[in-house]
């Protein structure tokens, strides 16, 4: 079932912490509520006049180089969202190895940042640089350790 895959409870974590950190800010977030493939996670409003997209991957950043990245697909699919329907994207990226929450504007995060970004693995993955990227929060030590937990990597954080 997938709601009792790892990575799907580890996702959950970081949308329950960027959600609040959104509603604290004063957006009321809407969520799909079909159970199947949406073409983005959370639409967020504020005011009744501001409608952003709110995307959030909760991952830790590369090991060996400073950048972040996803599915180059998804990449491909917000951007047609983004500029058929004139929404604005920000991507959030939940980070338990820097213990931030962190992120920037899908439009911002395209410009050129030390050679980012930078498609990887035959085009399946776009990285972007962590130089790119705005501080969102800190994360508590706990949820850091209840991620690390749901982590599924096979190799430790050494060296960064």
């Amino acid at each position: 079932m997938w709601e009792n895959k790892i990575q799907v409870k580890k996702g959950n974590i970081g949308e329950e912490l960027v959600l609040k950190f959104l509603e604290e800010q004063g957006y009321i977030v809407y969520k799909p509520i079909t159970n199947s493939a949406h073409c983005f996670d959370n639409l967020a409003i504020k005011d009744k006049r501001t409608a952003i997209i709110a995307e959030i991957k909760t991952k830790a950043r590369m090991t060996y180089i400073e950048a972040t990245g996803f599915d180059y697909r998804y990449y491909k699919e917000y951007k047609f969202i983004s500029e058929k329907y004139k929404l604005p994207i920000f991507i959030f990226f939940v980070d338990e190895h820097l213990k931030e929450i962190y992120g920037n504007w899908l439009s911002l995060l395209e410009k050129e940042v030390d050679g980012f970004p930078r498609k990887i693995s035959n085009d399946k993955i776009i990285l972007f640089s962590l130089k790119n990227m705005i501080l969102i929060s800190k994360l508590s030590v706990d949820k850091c350790e209840e991620l690390k937990k749901l982590s599924t990597r096979n190799y430790d954080y050494k060296g960064i």
